[in-house]
């Protein structure tokens, strides 16, 4: 059986999972998809902050529908790469990669992107390293809840993944090479 040419990308907020996704694309030829990116639209669209989402999402599933329709209409879809938590769950036959990295790189990215970023401006909060760090840990564990409630899927749960990289000291160019590499193997393997 031939192998879909499609990779999803996930991982721990800050990991570099847009970035990389970039770059993987661009090194590939592929076309690119971030359902980070839709979401943040989205919410600006509807001046709501990404913190209250977060708290909204517990219990309101309308935006996790949407996304996850997008992605299913992906599975057919040839040569493209998707940034999303959940790629890897809507898009089983792709190639998996999980980027992984300690939580206090974590923080100082998401931090230095608040202050820098433009698409970031409507994150919410006081933005101080503590109230970034508070957050990235409530993030993963209301994700964690609310995706397995709605599908019995932890996001963060290792093993869902053919391909784990831990990008800590890595920049998105380095992870991207990387990726591409063992991607162009897995493409070539008999499993």
């Amino acid at each position: 059986m031939q192998k879909k040419h499609i990779i999803t990308i996930s991982g721990k907020p800050g990991s570099g999972k847009s970035s990389t996704a970039d770059k993987v694309a661009e090194l590939l030829g592929y076309t690119r998809h971030s359902s980070g990116e839709t979401v943040r639209k989205l919410l600006k669209e509807q001046h709501i902050t990404l913190e209250a989402y977060n708290r909204k999402a517990a219990n309101e599933h309308d935006l996790d529908e949407k996304i996850d329709a997008e992605l299913r209409n992906l599975r057919d879809e040839n040569d493209i790469v998707v940034d999303s938590r959940l790629g890897f769950y809507w898009i089983p036959d792709s190639f998996k990669v999980y980027l992984d990295l300690d939580l206090e790189v974590a923080t100082a990215r998401i931090f230095r992107d608040i202050q820098t970023n433009a698409t970031r401006d409507n994150e919410g909060g006081d933005h101080t390293f503590e109230s970034v760090t508070q957050s990235v840990k409530e993030r993963m564990e209301n994700e964690r809840k609310r995706f397995m409630s709605l599908y019995e899927v932890d996001p963060y749960n290792k093993d869902n993944f053919d391909y784990i990289i831990n990008t800590s000291h890595h920049t998105p160019q380095s992870v991207a090479l990387v990726v591409s590499e063992v991607y162009k193997n897995w493409l070539q393997s008999d499993s």
